[in-house]
This record gives structure tokens, C-alpha cells and sequence, in this order.
């Protein structure tokens, strides 16, 4: 199993990182989470097929964590893609999904492949890519919105998406090697990131003590480097194993 972060920021893209999404390979299948910026050629950049890309998570319907769908099963199709692709979100979420693929007429294009659409199922092993199982449970964040767990052999990460701080979380979210957290602002802006369902810096930092994790990467930065050191600086004093996303490399074992 092998992780990419594909795009690190918040609503607003940086010089050269567009929206948070990530991807994840197993047994030469990917896992795609998200869609943003320029989903192929992310992909490209990270080594990865796109048409190797068998299931789309949407963790949910805010406009910088799927608006690019149109554009990927568009150019998939244009590079000749014919197996089925599996796009599995909340009811609301893929409520929104299919109203955008609609406004594209998608479904109307010559030999499209199809898409399955799969109303998330919470719980242990609720999906699989590759030799990977995929378990989903609810974050909050204002919407419904969707954390996850991959796990292969005795390796787990943990993705808990755009969420606020809460200090519950379900048992699959426990000791991962790497836990990737959303990180808005400082400790200071806290009662603001609450109010629009997002954490802080040491509100991720404290997750990952919580949870007992090994690394912690933090996502859905602001786009200002200048800022995301002072993340990087608060998270680092609770948790020192904590990193900003490296884009379109590796993280593995």
C-alpha cells in the first residue's frame, strides 16, 4: 500500500498545490480520494496509471473536493478506458456527483464506460482496491463528510478528511502508521476553524496523540508557505513526528 497526496490545500489552491486529494496504490490498483486540479496529471506526476484507478472516494459535497469529476471520467474515456469505475460516497454527496456529471452529458458520450455509484456503507472492509480494505465512518464537519481506514497486512493509514475536533473517534481510526489530518489555521483561529468545521494545527497534533499514531501529515493547508510553517511549528511541539505533504511522492514503510 502506497500513499500520494496529490493536492494539499484548503479552498483556495496554492502556486503549486491545487485542493486536498490523495492516492493510494495496492497490487497495481488505485485508490483515488477526491477529485481536484487536474486529477490525470497528478496522477502522471505520481507514477500512477490513471485508468488503474478502480474506486473514487468523495468524502463529501463541497466544491474543492469533487469538481473536478467531469474532467477525469472525460479523459478517461478519451484514453480509452472501458472497465467500470466504482464511485462510492454518502447519498448527499453523490446526490451532487451525478447533477455535475449530468450538466456535462456524460452518460450520452459514444462507448462511455460505466459508472457504478455506491452509497457508502460504514464499517469494517466496506470497500476494496487491490489488497487493500477500505473502512468508512462519518467525521463531522457541518455536511456529511466521510474519514477513512485502509489497511493491508499489519499497515494502516487513516485519512479523516475536512473534520473539526471532537475527541471521538471510531476503534478503526487507532494506531496508524500514518494519520493524515486536515490543518486550517493556529491556535488562535480555533473558534473560527470550529464554526466552519475544520481544526487547527494542534487540534490535528492532539488527534494524533489521541490515536497513537506514528506520523501525522497535515492537509487542506492555507495556501501561504509562510503559513503553513507556523502549522507545521505548532503541530511539531505536541507531535514531533508531524510533516507537511510532499506532493506526489511515495509514503510507504
Amino acid at each position: 500500500m502506497i500513499v500520494y497526496v496529490l493536492g494539499s490545500t484548503g479552498s483556495i489552491q496554492g502556486r503549486e498545490a491545487s485542493n486536498t486529494s490523495l492516492a493510494v496504490t495496492s497490487a497495481g490498483r488505485t485508490l483515488l480520494i477526491d477529485v481536484s486540479g487536474s486529477p490525470i496529471q497528478a496522477l502522471k506526476r505520481s507514477n500512477i496509471d490513471p485508468l488503474s484507478v478502480d474506486v473514487l472516494l468523495l468524502t463529501h459535497a463541497h466544491i474543492d473536493h469533487l469538481y473536478a469529476l467531469p474532467s477525469l471520467i472525460h479523459q478517461m474515456w478519451l484514453m480509452g478506458r472501458t472497465a467500470d469505475l466504482t464511485i462510492v460516497a454518502n447519498k448527499e454527496t453523490i446526490e451532487v456527483a451525478q447533477s455535475l456529471c449530468a450538466l456535462f452529458s456524460l452518460a450520452e458520450k459514444r462507448g462511455i464506460f460505466a459508472v457504478n455509484w455506491q452509497v457508502a456503507e460504514e464499517g469494517r472492509a466496506a470497500v476494496t482496491v487491490g489488497k487493500m480494505a477500505i473502512t468508512l465512518f462519518s467525521v463531522p464537519h457541518g455536511i456529511p463528510t466521510l474519514g477513512c481506514t485502509l489497511e493491508e497486512g499489519d499497515e494502516k493509514v487513516v485519512y479523516l478528511a475536512d473534520c473539526k475536533s471532537s475527541g471521538s473517534y471510531p476503534p478503526c481510526a487507532w494506531k496508524a502508521d500514518l494519520l493524515i489530518h486536515e490543518a486550517g489555521g493556529v491556535a488562535e483561529e480555533e473558534e473560527r476553524l470550529m464554526k466552519s468545521g475544520h481544526s487547527s494545527a494542534r487540534q490535528a497534533a492532539e488527534a494524533a496523540l489521541l490515536l497513537e499514531a506514528q506520523r501525522l501529515v497535515l492537509v487542506h493547508l492555507p495556501c501561504d508557505e509562510g503559513e503553513q510553517g507556523r502549522l507545521l511549528s505548532e503541530a511539531s511541539a505536541l507531535f514531533g513526528a508531524t510533516e507537511l505533504p510532499r506532493l506526489f511522492e511515495p509514503y510507504q514503510r
